[in-house]
């Protein structure tokens, strides 16, 4: 029985696929049973925060001129620059707002970031260049387990805490920060 290129080929990428979320769910499990609890975001956010302490805590940054309103004001804003530079092409718009249970409790925290100098025919500041500069970062925030690569998503695992990232267009990479004991506490209900 001969197995054409093509099949072959799709018979690896599925068995890939399957080894890798296989790899996934191992990971979240282990780190959900391990007990770790890792509930900082970023500055001061944290899991379980109330809406209204977000909404104190972006006023006083706001305050500080740390952060403003993003685009469409349907995120908070603050842009990240290099100690060593300041070459416009370095810096990093970071937008972010957080999402909130029925209790008003913070859960996830959805997070964009793109050059500020981006546009369609700089492509040097593209997504696809900075996710990895995104993914270094991510490190240096949350040190831990290392990313791994679940279709065209990389995805983090540190206790409770899940750091899912990928390009979202040419020029947004999207990242999400969750907490997995409320998304597993949901699914099990």
């Amino acid at each position: 029985m001969k197995i054409s290129v093509g099949r072959a080929t799709l018979l690896c990428s599925i068995f890939f696929l399957v080894a890798c979320q296989s790899e996934y769910t191992k990971l979240v499990e282990n780190e959900l049973a391990s007990g770790a609890k890792n509930d900082s975001i970023f500055y001061d956010f944290k899991f379980g925060q109330s809406k209204s302490e977000f909404y104190n805590s972006c006023w006083e940054y706001n305050k500080k001129k740390i952060f403003t309103h993003g685009p469409s004001n349907n995120y908070v804003q603050t842009i990240l620059k290099p100690k060593d530079s300041s070459n416009v092409k370095d810096k990093i718009r970071m937008l972010f707002y957080a999402k909130f249970n029925a209790k008003d409790e913070i859960i996830a925290m959805d997070v964009k970031f793109s050059h500020v100098a981006w546009a369609p025919w700089n492509k040097e500041l593209h997504a696809d260049k900075l996710l990895p500069k995104v993914k270094d970062t991510l490190m240096k925030w949350y040190p831990g387990n290392e990313f791994i690569k679940v279709k065209d998503v990389y995805v983090k695992v540190d206790g409770n805490r899940q750091i899912r990232v990928k390009e979202e267009d040419t020029k947004d990479v999207s990242v999400i920060i969750e907490d997995m004991d409320y998304r597993y506490k949901e699914l099990t209900k």
